[in-house]
């Protein structure tokens, strides 16, 4: 019989076992398992521990989702009102415009009203709109609603009017009631001037209800609500969205009307609205959306996540008692092949489906050839190390002959030196970022020259060159001379004046090329003897890259260029 039959049979005989015993013997199976749980509460645990966390982060994901959706809300109604109050300064600028120019009209420059009402009939026969000529005495002399000359009268609406004669300005008036139209109106009042001086106004009606149109084809999510209001708060237009259109709404209050009223049945006092005032009719806009609408979404999400939830906890636990059974059956296995070991005898490996036993089943044979391949891979590590450590010590054992060789005194030895080991500390701890292999030219030169100005604002130091990446000790040996070439140029070249600049350029064909040219400093003169940095620039450069130093003492400034094949640069891959 198998193992994994045993484990199958000895849970049901355990439950026996434990409804069987007496009641204290039962509390004492219980406190044990408690204590040491058995293989298939950890499975169920360890479920449960997996999902929930993943519940959790699902519900902050909804949370966040809610916040997304009310943020995106927001932004959507602000820009919906000011689209909203857009689309209805282009219908009156377009009323502006037309009044202009039939206030230009030369019918009225000498004096032809009838020849001007008849134009202007002819010019406004198909929009929505009608004309009344005003003169200073707010009487009407020219309307299109009746034959020349019209019956005299007065201008229903003068306010607009009166501050178009004293402004010379046009002007756009709030909704007032036209007893000749019957209707709801607005107007553009316009002057018509001569000499300057306002000789009428030209007013412009229109009505209220004609904005429909212009704004019922802005497409909107459903229940959105609008509204625009003069500036003494009186109603022009209010609607509220039905399959994508915006339907008018007539029943609104006229008088100082609430966004709340557009919403009719649907009214929440919880809104995300938002407002804008237009800066040619000094109307506002207002667009609003009950809050209930953007939850919907989030609502259905928890929903969702809580069904979700509970079935998923119910498959966890499941999938703990099914995977429970399948695992404990290896799992004594390994316990008796560990107990074999234990008493010195072979334990041979067994075959499971389960991967990670197996491999525990195996890992005693592949323990000591592991262990001896670590033991030489630490071997490898300490020779190259030891390696990299003499290369080191030789080469700050030259710059230290080199030095002391230049140096006038002791003091200028440590000083020489000390520059010399922080440029090579600093490479070093670049290249350590990448296991010693290899540093990016351009991070190389940052960080020798970040003391210089190098990746600050207002830089004098320029860099021009493609992504290379350089080998341990190219890195090194360049950082050398980079670090010794800004010294100069701060001591005596284009670093030491405000204007002065150092254009680093690189690039890589046949062969790798650097130039450090110097640009707006004093006058370069070329030393009379080579002295520790041409050492450094020149000679070790050159040596330790197999290539070839121009060093240039040009008057306008310094250029150092190096070449060097590919293969003694650029790090493998």
């Amino acid at each position: 019989m198998s193992v994994e039959a045993d484990v199958a049979r000895s849970l049901p005989d355990r439950l026996r076992s434990f409804l069987s015993s007496p009641r204290r013997a039962r509390w004492a199976m219980l406190s044990r398992a408690m204590r040491r749980p058995p293989l298939l509460a950890h499975l169920v645990l360890f479920a449960l521990i997996v999902l929930i966390p993943a519940l959790l982060f699902s519900a902050f994901l909804v949370l966040q989702f809610s916040e997304q959706q009310r943020e995106i809300a927001a932004a959507q109604v602000n820009d919906t009102a000011e689209i909203v109050s857009n689309a209805v300064d282009r219908d009156i600028y377009g009323m502006i415009t037309s009044g202009k120019v039939l206030a230009s009209s030369p019918s009225l420059a000498n004096g032809q009203l009838a020849g001007f009402h008849e134009r202007t009939v002819a010019a406004l026969r198909t929009t929505e709109t009608n004309a009344e000529l005003i003169d200073p005495a707010l009487g009407v002399v020219v309307s299109t609603l009746e034959p020349f000359p019209p019956t005299p009268r007065k201008s229903e609406y003068t306010k607009a009017i009166e501050q178009v004669f004293k402004t010379r300005r046009p002007m756009v008036s709030g909704v007032f009631f036209g007893a000749r139209a019957d209707r709801f109106m607005f107007h553009v009042a316009v002057p018509v001037m001569r000499d300057q001086t306002v000789t009428y106004v030209l007013v412009i009606n229109k009505a209220a209800d004609a904005l429909d149109a212009v704004i019922a084809n802005r497409n909107l999510p459903r229940e959105w609500s609008a509204i625009i209001k003069d500036a003494e708060g009186r109603r022009v237009f209010a609607a509220v969205t039905s399959e994508g259109r915006m339907e008018a709404q007539r029943g609104i209050s006229y008088d100082n009307p609430s966004i709340l009223e557009t919403l009719g049945a649907r009214m929440s006092d919880d809104l995300i609205e938002a407002s804008t005032v237009s800066s040619l009719s000094n109307w506002t806009t207002t667009v609003a959306v009950p809050n209930a609408v953007i939850v919907r979404p989030a609502l259905r999400s928890w929903i969702l996540l809580m069904s979700a939830g509970i079935l998923l906890l119910l498959f966890s636990i499941m999938l703990g008692i099914i995977f429970g059974r399948r695992i404990a059956a290896p799992i004594l296995q390994l316990s008796q092949q560990a107990e074999a070991i234990g008493k010195g005898e072979p334990a041979m490996p067994f075959g499971t489906d389960i991967a990670e036993i197996g491999a525990v089943s195996k890992v005693l044979a592949q323990a000591s050839r592991e262990r001896r391949e670590a033991e030489e891979q630490n071997r490898f590590l300490m020779r190259e190390m030891t390696h990299r450590a003499k290369n080191q010590y030789a080469l700050i054992a030259a710059i230290a002959r080199r030095a002391a060789k230049e140096s006038a005194n002791t003091k200028q030895f440590l000083d020489t030196l000390s520059e010399a080991l922080s440029s090579l500390a600093r490479s070093a701890d670049l290249l350590a970022g990448s296991g010693w292999e290899s540093a990016m030219l351009a991070d190389l030169v940052e960080t020798q020259l970040k003391a210089f100005g190098a990746g600050g604002s207002g830089e004098q130091i320029e860099l021009d060159g493609p992504a290379i990446r350089l080998n341990s000790t190219a890195a090194q040996t360049i950082g050398l001379a980079l670090h010794e070439l800004a010294t100069n140029a701060a001591k005596y070249g284009s670093l030491s004046v405000a204007d002065g600049t150092v254009k680093i350029s690189w690039s890589i064909a046949e062969k790798f090329e650097l130039i450090w040219r110097e640009i707006g400093g004093p006058t370069v003169v070329e030393p009379k003897h080579a002295g520790f940095g041409t050492l450094i620039t020149q000679k070790m450069t050159s040596r330790g890259l197999g290539g070839a130093v121009e060093m240039n003492y040009a008057p306008a400034g310094v250029v150092w260029k190096l070449v060097a094949p590919k293969d003694a640069v650029i790090a493998c891959d």
